[in-house]
């Protein structure tokens, strides 16, 4: 090869899948957050029981506390009974909610580095991304393209920690 000229050789598909798997990875946990707070609606009892304590609300403000005294009581039994009722069932359905959002996550992140582990065993680890004149990197030349064994690569690995670095800068 001519020294004068600089070849560089690029292995476009990984340049772009490997950055695909890593933005996948980082949203993981907003997707699923979305997908589960979309499918985590109010029953239709617990829509009832709000509209109770809003009505019950409503009629406690008409009243005087001092002139009925009874029925202001006894109104405030009923809304404190529904708030218990609702607040029981807000619970257990923040529990069910944190469950599926662990569960979906794992099983995301799981397919996520099947994906991963898939292409560097039918790609190869020794693979390099890019291959580009050994003076470009010259101290960190060797160290950037380990394992590939090819003078002036850039390796699976290291083109995988590089991004994995720019875009935690670039999503948060």
């Amino acid at each position: 090869m001519d020294e004068g000229k600089s070849k560089v050789a690029v292995n476009t598909f990984l340049v772009f899948i490997i950055p695909l798997i890593i933005i996948l990875f980082k949203i993981i946990p907003k997707l699923v957050d979305w997908a589960v707070s979309k499918y985590q609606l109010l029953s239709a009892n617990d829509a009832d029981k709000i509209a109770q304590a809003v009505r019950i609300k409503e009629e406690m403000k008409s009243l005087s506390m001092v002139d009925e005294f009874a029925k202001y009581a006894k109104l405030q039994r009923r809304l404190n009974q529904i708030s218990l009722d609702l607040d029981s069932t807000a619970q257990a359905r923040q529990q069910i909610q944190v469950k599926a959002k662990t569960s979906v996550t794992m099983i995301m992140y799981g397919l996520t580095a099947i994906i991963y582990f898939a292409l560097l065993f039918f790609i190869g680890i020794r693979t390099p991304v890019f291959v580009v004149p050994k003076h470009w990197f010259f101290p960190l030349s060797v160290v950037l393209s380990y394992p590939t064994g090819v003078e002036g690569a850039i390796s699976i690995p290291v083109w995988t920690v590089t991004m994995r670095n720019v875009i935690s800068l670039l999503i948060r």
